[in-house]
């Protein structure tokens, strides 16, 4: 356990208060004895002197000692030289008138050394006493004016952790703490405002990918919303009827929605630019949006909703001004375009599911395998997952020697076991971080979102059973309904089997898939725990002795998929001012560069005093300094992995080789622009959760 920081100063105190006493006691008990002893001298001189006098003679000798010795602080009188000179000796040599006489005095040692160790006692003692109160009177108002807004800055910093994002008071003072206090509340304010972000288009991807309308108000009230995160003027969207040559129109501002239907060769000229080129369109010329003057349209930003070729519609996002829109605004448009493109293509593969299961029977399983690829659009690592699942459910259930039929539909049930993950929003799908309490209580729905949207195609109960409680527990810890044992249908129980073992030997962007081998070991250890002891026991030949043969020609085209993946991890992943990776891609740039480099350096880069040029000389300045940084690292560093950690952090994972080329491109930052960057390096942890500790240790030495 840490040792409070304070006690230990206050005990540092308490040892210099008595250091201080210790050191004036023992120079206080030399000046004192030694003055005494001066003193003392001198008036045993007087005194032998005056003695000597009123003896008178030589002859009186032993009186003269006697009346030498009862002065208090002689300790013994003698005629003669002494053997030894020690400072408590005093010689006189008297002369009488019946001759002279040599008289020793020996001085009270012990006396006098009592008297000047009692004053040194006393000066110590005080001076002791005034440092501890001078040092006591520090000690309570640094913990008043420093240590306790520290310490509530620690306890509010800890409540944003835990996801409360309530801002800080600010005092208006405008002292360091202040400053603190005001910049994280801009940090909430960045946060809250990307969570906004990505919930209005997880939102758009729930509400166009479920069987609502796409003329509900609901839908209408998340453009809006759309509208005004990005500060724009108002939007326009235009879907495609191709029934009928028809485009559906909606135009969309901050205060009101149109609705209208035009020929798809009756549209504005901007629209039939976007559909027949498929290339997005940023411009402010007026030859371009001269009809849009009117209505105080200074600048628009086209993109065509497409997925891979096909064009499903437009999107034209408009501005009153002249300037271009923001990059970090510019994104998110493009975000919101390509998820309604995806949803609106998922959508219409659904639909698609719903006729061809109605005409065909023969046709399910092709269908089935196009309904899934709709889950590729949103989530990569499905790409062959649901189908090896599905092929390992129906070989565990073959095994067991169920009917052909019943195999048959609990391969189906595997197949669509993950498609409500169409509805888990991309900041938790795409995670590569464990996810928060909140996160997971939001990703235990899909199997239910599954089971809502396969419900309309009237499947049998074994498949609905199998989708619907895949993530039950042989021991009752399982959702959604937390079913135990037998109570758990057994297409699900196959299917909770197959699934963990996919999900263990495939790869994600942000680990390795593990070995067969080692995957079964651990599905066996977890029999009679989270799975059912005699399915294990089928599926392990299974799992050891087959392995899928998927067909390749069946899935989207991989391009697209990437492009998409790419997409969608730039927003969630990517710093947006300088384009490196953000914090919460952390744990996937540590992985990726334990594996990248052999020898790895991991260094924090901390520019300092950002906050006072982002006051002094604007955000701008500010944010040219972080970009340029960056930039100078990548041109130095090619292979260079880096991720802004906070506002001024930077971690930076390079080989341990290029620790000087990385200090001195810093050097050249700090030259060019006049100011400080800090560099510390830090032993690669073995966990990245210890790497956060000693991350969050550099930026807040308080909290750990």
């Amino acid at each position: 356990m840490k040792a409070n920081k304070y006690l230990v100063l206050s005990g540092l105190a308490l040892a210099v208060a008595v250091i201080i006493g210790v050191l004036s006691y023992c120079i206080s008990y030399s000046l004192t004895l030694k003055h005494l002893l001066s003193e003392s001298v001198q008036n045993a001189k007087n005194y032998v002197e005056v003695s000597a006098v009123s003896v008178n003679s030589v002859k009186k000798k032993e009186e003269l000692l006697n009346v030498l010795k009862r002065a208090p602080y002689i300790q013994d009188a003698f005629v003669g030289q002494p053997k030894g000179k020690t400072p408590f000796t005093v010689t006189k040599k008297l002369l009488f008138p019946d001759g002279s006489l040599v008289v020793t005095v020996k001085l009270n040692e012990e006396l006098l050394k009592s008297r000047a160790s009692s004053l040194a006692k006393e000066i110590s003692l005080s001076l002791t006493a005034l440092s501890l109160m001078l040092i006591g009177f520090y000690l309570y108002f640094l913990k008043r004016l420093y240590l306790n807004p520290l310490n509530q800055i620690r306890k509010d910093v800890d409540k944003i952790y835990s996801g409360d994002y309530k801002k800080l008071p600010e005092s208006g003072k405008g002292d360091e703490f202040d400053k603190i206090r005001k910049s994280i509340n801009q940090m909430i304010d960045s946060i809250k405002k990307r969570e906004e972000r990505a919930n209005v288009i997880a939102r758009l991807l729930q509400i166009t990918t479920t069987n609502l309308p796409l003329s509900e108000d609901e839908f209408l009230y998340t453009l809006q919303k759309v509208v005004k995160i990005a500060r724009i003027k108002g939007m326009e969207l235009g879907l495609i009827e191709k029934e009928n040559d028809r485009v559906k129109i909606f135009v969309i501002t901050p205060e009101k929605v149109e609705k209208k239907e035009e020929s798809l060769f009756k549209i504005h000229p901007l629209g039939s630019y976007l559909i027949e080129r498929k290339k997005e369109i940023s411009t402010n010329k007026e030859s371009v949006i001269k009809t849009l003057k009117s209505k105080g349209i200074k600048f628009v930003l086209g993109i065509p909703l497409k997925v891979g070729e096909e064009v499903l519609g437009y999107t034209i996002f408009c501005k009153d001004s002249e300037e271009e829109i923001k990059e970090e605004d510019r994104k998110f448009l493009k975000n919101v375009a390509q998820s309604l493109a995806v949803s609106l293509k998922l959508k219409s593969l659904i639909e698609d599911l719903k006729k061809k299961l109605q005409e065909e029977e023969k046709l399910k399983e092709r269908i089935l395998k196009s309904f899934v690829r709709g889950i590729e659009i949103r989530d990569s690592y499905t790409r062959g997952h649901s189908e090896r699942v599905a092929y390992y459910s129906k070989r565990i259930a073959e095994v067991m020697g169920l009917g052909k039929e019943e195999a048959k539909q609990i391969y189906n049930a595997a197949l669509l076991h993950d498609i409500g993950k169409i509805g888990i929003p991309d900041s938790i799908l795409l995670k590569p971080d464990k996810l928060t309490p909140e996160e997971y209580e939001l990703i235990k729905l899909h199997p239910i979102l599954s089971y809502e949207l396969v419900k309309p195609i009237e499947l049998t109960p074994a498949v609905i059973n199998g989708i619907l409680y895949h993530h039950e527990k042989w021991d009752g810890s399982g959702y959604p309904k937390g079913l135990k044992g037998d109570d758990i249908p057994l297409p699900a129980r196959i299917i909770a089997v197959a699934d963990s073992f996919d999900a263990m030997t495939s790869a994600r962007i942000y680990r390795k898939g593990m070995e067969r081998k080692k995957a079964v070991k651990e599905i066996m250890a977890l029999a009679g725990k989270s799975y059912d002891p005699t399915v294990v026991e089928n599926a392990v030949p299974v799992f050891l002795k087959e392995k899928p043969e998927i067909n390749e020609a069946d899935y989207l085209d991989s391009q697209l998929i990437k492009e998409l993946e790419e997409r969608r991890l730039d927003y969630f992943l990517r710093d947006h001012l300088t384009g490196v990776f953000n914090r919460n891609a952390l744990e996937l740039a540590y992985q990726k560069a334990k594996e990248r480099f052999k020898e790895l350096s991991i260094l924090v880069l901390d520019v300092k005093k950002l906050r006072e040029i982002n006051a002094t000389k604007g955000w701008e300045e500010g944010d040219k300094i972080l970009q340029s940084c960056v930039r100078a690292l990548r041109e130095s560093l090619k292979d260079a992995i880096l991720v802004r950690y906070s506002g001024d952090n930077f971690v930076a994972f390079v080989p341990k080789s290029e620790e000087e080329r990385v200090k001195e491109t810093v050097r050249k930052v700090e030259e060019e622009f006049q100011i400080t960057i800090s560099v510390e390096t830090l032993p690669p942890p073995p966990t990245v959760e210890e790497l956060k500790r000693a991350l969050t240790h550099l930026e807040y030495p308080s909290r750990v």
